[in-house]
């Protein structure tokens, strides 16, 4: 979200939670792979043009879980929805902490962040429970946004205190460890493949390639604000809301492909199982189906 937007949000809800690319694991780093020439991305198309999946209230992340069904947060209206992999309403489930980015866990059960808490939690859809993970420490600004998933780690940007931690998976103990500091404001992550992390900040560059080894940030290419990433084959996937737009971004060469125009605040993104992608316009509420670099 970009922070005019935030912003309001923020004053709102004073007085008052999705699923990432996976990576081979260790410290090394090793040869990374082959990057998708640009010319392999489809033609830009216009958000309202392409084919819907579902339409809800406030939508803002979004997942599809290991059963394909999707998984759509409301934060402002504190709401997760469950659907079916065609789009249909399958349950929604209550969450008074502002729930955001999901992603599944090996266990099934999902890695939830809530934002107004500043808080991970693990949610058991299936009991309707909530755990705490993790808590960070709130600091006045907006907490946690985005979250991803390697083998053995949850990939955690910290928000609001500009840095970007990771995490052991079960039995859903130990503190995060910090990797990169001084990000701004991080709200989405992705492994690359190669042991080095993307994250995407809502400032300037936009688009940061973290080594979790050394801690060396480099920015790749210059985006307004983002608000999502994801990494296929090479590619970056970027969510832009300073300019309505999903791009995506050759990471070897920074080279940049429009792909979506008008998504109007594009803040949710994730695969399907079929390769294609879900692109949410929080201003609408709509979840579209798009078409990923071959």
């Amino acid at each position: 979200m970009n922070m005019s937007n935030w912003q309001l949000r923020a004053a709102l809800l004073a007085p008052a939670l999705l699923l990432g690319c996976t990576m081979s694991s260790g410290a090394g780093i090793t040869a990374q792979p082959a990057a998708v020439h640009p010319a392999a991305c489809p033609a830009s198309v216009s958000f309202g043009s392409l084919p819907m999946f579902a339409h809800v209230n406030g939508a803002d992340d979004v997942a599809v879980g290991q059963d394909g069904n999707v998984w759509v947060t409301n934060v402002t209206g504190n709401q997760i929805t469950e659907l079916s992999s065609q789009g249909h309403l399958v349950k929604t489930f209550s969450d008074r902490q502002n729930p955001e980015g999901m992603v599944q866990l090996p266990t099934g059960q999902f890695a939830l962040a809530e934002q107004r808490a500043d808080r991970v939690v693990v949610f058991d859809p299936v009991r309707n429970t909530k755990q705490v993970w993790v808590q960070l420490t709130a600091n006045g600004n907006l907490g946690v946004d985005g979250l991803s998933i390697e083998p053995g780690m949850l990939i955690l940007p910290d928000a609001a205190a500009g840095k970007l931690d990771t995490v052991s998976l079960p039995p859903f103990s130990g503190t995060p460890k910090v990797v990169a500091s001084n990000l701004g404001r991080p709200v989405a992550a992705s492994p690359v493949g190669d042991g080095t992390i993307l994250v995407a900040v809502e400032n300037r560059p936009g688009l940061d390639r973290v080594n979790p080894t050394t801690g060396q940030v480099t920015a790749i290419g210059s985006f307004g604000s983002l608000d999502e990433v994801l990494v296929r084959n090479g590619i970056a996937y970027v969510g832009d809301l300073s300019t309505g737009q999903l791009d995506a971004v050759t990471i070897a060469t920074g080279a940049v492909n429009v792909l979506v125009t008008g998504a109007g605040a594009p803040q949710g993104l994730t695969f399907r199982s079929d390769g294609s992608l879900l692109l949410v316009d929080e201003n609408s509420g709509n979840v579209k189906v798009a078409t990923a670099c071959s």
